[in-house]
């Protein structure tokens, strides 16, 4: 009877160990979409507030989720309002103003009024 007994606990034991256990298989599809729904609140929140649309290609959610994994969903908001701000920057810095479009180069031919007398010479 204590041998049954005995059996009995060590292949209880063994089935919970082996059931916590997890495999270092890839993540579904369907995995990644349930992980990310925080992160897509926080996209489609920021995407109303700003009239952008912000979205993690299909192909790419499973980078993205690696990428941010280890970040709260306040702080990916804090991190993609940064990024937006500084990415405005750049927006303005090429934009039409009232029809003109403002290049940020400058010129690579002067404008100048005189003539500017060119000669060949010989090396």
């Amino acid at each position: 009877m204590k041998k049954l007994l005995n059996i009995l606990s060590i292949s209880i034991l063994i089935t919970v160990l082996c059931s916590t256990t997890t495999s270092n298989a890839k993540t579904t599809n369907d995995d990644i979409d349930l992980l990310l729904i925080p992160y897509n609140k926080v996209m489609t929140k920021l995407s109303a507030e700003y009239g952008v649309n912000i979205y993690v290609p299909e192909k790419n959610k499973e980078k993205f989720f690696k990428s941010v994994q280890d970040m709260s969903p306040k702080a990916f908001e804090k991190l993609l309002r940064d990024q937006y701000k500084e990415s405005e920057k750049y927006m303005k810095e090429f934009s039409y103003d009232q029809g003109e479009y403002k290049n940020p180069y400058p010129s690579y031919i002067p404008n100048a009024e005189n003539m500017i007398s060119a000669s060949l010479t010989n090396p």
